[in-house]
């Protein structure tokens, strides 16, 4: 059996309780004599403080930082850390996050951090226990110690450049976690660089240009990835989920069907792959696929809010909101599931909810476009019309892809028989959406308006069930040919009169 490895606390006096944790959740790798621990408790009367600490960890294999707003500030944690990272031994630093502080412009957002989540131990978003962070520390350090002894038993033929290359990819995870993304991309690459043969660092890699929405470059990665590891699920995962992101939604299933025949157990490409039928109008399938991930994972906040999403469509509200409510519960800085369930209670005519809902929604993501373009549908409802536009432009500079919003921006100007402007966002909507069936039928009653009746015929006669649709937007509105004369001073010509009330 391997000898123990040596564990060296850091830690700053005001965090002693959180110390005292941490040794309690290795208690089990202690007895079973996989580690032995220090920290400076262990000094004994009549040490010497320094030389006791510095002599205990020069002689450690691994230094696990509680890193808080204390330690980070405490120049004895810190000289500490600059000791390992001086000594000739390799010793392997692990950040251990206790609380929100400012550890992503220290020296330690170099380190891949734990918990496993990246997360700090007492993110109650994360972890309902405090207990729960600390058993994924547990978890992740047995992960290590493991692979740290089988190393000492069977020295590896790795060379220098692979060692260095995973030191790159954990920084690159941890600067991942911290949400900096161009500088994960940078490390990930040097990663690469070091080891262009190791399949994780594309797929984290491509990971990280999914965020930044370069999603052409983040498939580059993963078909590396796949290339290098035809039997990586992550990889396949997250490429279905960049497909998804370019509304390539065949391409996407097809790929979480691969991730999940590889690992059947991985939730959130159920999840993931039910949001994708649910695109391609597969409601049933889009709830059973969500079905599922919430059988594997009943704490998977997303597969709940994904699945009202999926009710909310076949015009379940009460369910959608119900299935939201629990997202919330579950994550409540899901900003998604504030919109989602602002969706449905817009659709149930609640619009006052609906806009909170939105608020809650863009305070938590500022950036979350399609909440400023149902906040705007909401105000518009309520006949604000200005301030409909007005959320519309933001979600429209956030997203400029988004047609919903040139839609709803539209309608917006519609209502303020603005009527060319409105034209321009449906033709807007359309262009970035052929099949918006609701962006034909609102230009088309532009053109009524504006008596432009050649191109209120050729719109028509489009092929796409248009003209159907105008016809019924036409009589839910006006009823009849002659109410719409009497309200507007517009004489249709017989043809369009006809058009407009012929089709069912």
């Amino acid at each position: 059996m391997s000898k123990p490895l040596n564990i060296f606390i850091t830690y700053a006096h005001k965090d002693t309780e959180a110390k005292d944790e941490l040794i309690t959740h290795l208690a089990v790798l202690k007895r079973e004599g996989l580690i032995d621990i220090w920290h400076d408790n262990e000094i004994l009367p009549g040490d010497k403080w320094h030389d006791a600490i510095f002599s205990n960890l020069t002689d450690s294999d691994i230094l696990l930082y509680l890193t808080s707003a204390y330690s980070l500030a405490s120049e004895s944690c810190n000289e500490e850390l600059a000791a390992a990272l001086d000594a000739d031994t390799k010793i392997r630093v692990i950040p251990i996050i206790l609380d929100h502080c400012d550890w992503g412009n220290h020296q330690l957002s170099d380190f891949q951090a734990l918990p496993d989540k990246g997360k700090a131990i007492t993110d109650s978003s994360v972890w309902k226990r405090e207990s729960e962070g600390w058993k994924s520390v547990a978890d992740v350090l047995r992960r290590v110690v493991s692979k740290m002894q089988s190393q000492v038993d069977s020295p590896s033929t790795t060379s220098e450049a692979e060692l260095r290359a995973e030191v790159a990819f954990e920084r690159g995870n941890s600067h991942f976690f911290l949400g900096q993304m161009d500088k994960a991309i940078e490390t990930y690459s040097y990663a690469i660089e070091l080891n262009p043969n190791d399949a994780t660092s594309y797929s984290n890699r491509g990971a990280a240009y999914s965020k930044k929405g370069e999603f052409d470059r983040a498939l580059a990665d993963y078909n590396k990835a796949i290339e290098l590891d035809p039997e990586l699920a992550e990889a396949y995962y997250n490429r279905g989920a960049a497909y998804a992101a370019k509304s390539e939604f065949d391409r996407a299933i097809e790929d979480y069907n691969k991730a999940i025949e590889l690992n059947p157990e991985l939730a959130s490409a159920y999840s993931n792959r039910g949001n994708a039928h649910r695109e391609k109008g597969e409601l049933d399938c889009a709830i059973a696929d969500c079905n599922k991930a919430i059988e594997l994972d009943p704490e998977l906040a997303k597969a709940y809010n994904n699945r009202g999403v999926a009710y909310g469509a076949k015009g379940e509200f009460d369910r959608a909101i119900a299935d939201c409510n629990k997202a919330i519960e579950l994550d409540p800085k899901l900003a998604s599931a504030y919109n989602d369930r602002g969706a449905a209670y817009a659709a149930k005519r609640e619009f006052d909810r609906a806009i909170a809902d939105c608020n809650k929604a863009i305070e938590l993501d500022p950036k979350l476009a399609k909440a400023y373009c149902n906040r705007g549908a909401a105000y518009a409802a309520k006949r604000e019309f200005d301030r409909a536009i007005e959320d519309c432009n933001k979600a429209i500079e956030l997203d400029p892809e988004l047609a919903q919003a040139y839609n709803n921006r539209g309608a917006a100007y519609a209502a303020k028989r603005e009527f060319n402007s409105a034209i321009v966002n449906f033709t807007k909507a359309i262009e970035l959406d052929p099949d918006y069936a609701e962006a034909y039928r609102n230009r088309g009653m532009m053109w009524l308006h504006l008596q432009e009746w050649e191109n209120f015929r050729s719109g028509f006669s489009d092929g796409r069930d248009v003209g159907i649709g105008i016809a019924i937007r036409f009589r839910n509105i006006y009823g009849s040919v002659a109410n719409f004369e009497r309200r507007t001073g517009i004489q249709l010509p017989e043809d369009i009169a006809a058009m407009l009330t012929s089709n069912s």
